[in-house]
């Protein structure tokens, strides 16, 4: 349930001999930079995920070197989406770096080996799905719509709301993209939460995590006669049936700090 410790889980798992997800598929999922990498190579993702420009920049580096023009600037590794921030123009987007590298160097985290992601912006709007792989089988637990408009130049996530309104359409799509990338970067087992936007070209990947959402969503969702998430996924883990239906109820909005 946590991105430090999905790794850990994984080679435990795998020393063990329990379900779990290939070591280098977890790492994949919880560094974002290595996740575009493998995305790009790949490319069984279909249309649901459409490429994207992607550079690695060291924290370290006083300057972000040369970029496109409008980019996104966030941690490649650590927890998700770590204060991403959204500059055009090229002192801007010197700005957006430097705000984020500060941010890491900040928290304690080593520039020699910590590394700034710049990227793409996607315009649309954006939603978190949250589900669970069974040997690589996704089976969509919630879909939240996040509906304060994301659009920069800081993303500060404030509510989330399920279910979601959007058309029926629109989730199958958002579903299908989430499955491929899941399947694209290995990932076959366990809780995994996603964040996408879409636009009239439809889903974008935003990432893709192998563990299970947090903070306050989670303690929102309620399945069948009082399970909780965590319930959910630790029956899910040792095999046993999760019965009732996985439907979340009641459909609850919560603030994000």
């Amino acid at each position: 349930m946590d991105d430090s410790a999905s790794l850990l889980a994984a080679t435990a798992s795998a020393a063990l001999g329990l379900p779990h997800n290939a070591p280098d598929a977890a790492l994949a999922a919880r560094d974002k930079a290595l996740m575009r990498e493998w995305l790009r190579a790949r490319r069984r993702a279909g249309a649901g995920l459409p490429p994207l420009h992607a550079r690695r920049r060291p924290a370290g580096a006083r300057r972000p070197g040369r970029l496109p023009l409008c980019r996104q600037a966030d941690a490649a590794i650590g927890q998700p989406r770590r204060d991403p921030c959204r500059r055009r123009g090229r002192v801007r987007r010197r700005g957006a770096f430097a705000r984020t590298r500060a941010l890491l160097l900040g928290e304690g985290y080593d520039p020699a080996g910590t590394t700034v992601l710049v990227e793409d912006f996607i315009p649309g709007v954006e939603v978190a799905l949250e589900g669970l792989l069974t040997d690589g089988e996704l089976r969509v637990l919630a879909l939240f719509d996040k509906p304060d408009p994301l659009d920069g130049p800081f993303f500060e996530e404030t509510i989330y709301v399920t279910p979601s309104r959007l058309p029926a359409a629109t989730q199958a799509a958002i579903a299908r993209a989430t499955a491929d990338a899941a399947r694209a970067l290995g990932l076959r087992t366990g809780p995994i939460h996603a964040e996408l936007r879409v636009n009239e070209r439809g889903p974008w990947l935003v990432e893709v995590a192998g563990r299970s959402i947090g903070g306050r969503c989670s303690t929102i969702l309620e399945f069948g006669a009082g399970m909780s998430l965590e319930e959910l996924i630790l029956r899910h883990a040792v095999g046993l049936p999760l019965d009732p239906p996985t439907d979340p109820r009641p459909p609850r909005a919560t603030r994000s700090a």
